[in-house]
């Protein structure tokens, strides 16, 4: 498992519509992901104005390979979209996944 973080800087002046990004964006990411592998999507905030990160979107996909595969085949399509809600250019990280806990 992969887990693809797609970070937006937090800077002043800058141009969030966070209704879009919940509503319209992260559904169009489920819907285009999903037959590659998508396992989750999760969407963190920053807590205050100084956060390094306005937002940061976690996405867990089965393998490097299916996340490979999705963006060469509906790359385009997500990162057009992303005018639609901010004007910050993400930054991403593709990790591998080595170890995962659930407490409780």
């Amino acid at each position: 498992m992969i887990e693809v973080l797609v970070m937006y800087a937090n800077r002043d002046g800058m141009r969030f519509d966070d209704t879009y990004y919940f509503k319209e964006h992260a559904d169009l990411v489920k819907r285009l992901l999903q037959s590659y592998g998508l396992n989750y999507i999760r969407i963190a905030r920053g807590t205050d104005a100084k956060s390094p990160y306005y937002a940061v979107t976690y996405l867990g996909i089965d393998s490097l390979v299916s996340f490979k595969a999705a963006i060469d085949a509906i790359g385009s399509t997500l990162f057009e979209d992303i005018p639609r809600f901010t004007d910050v250019e993400p930054l991403i990280q593709v990790s591998q996944v080595v170890w995962e806990k659930e407490l409780g």
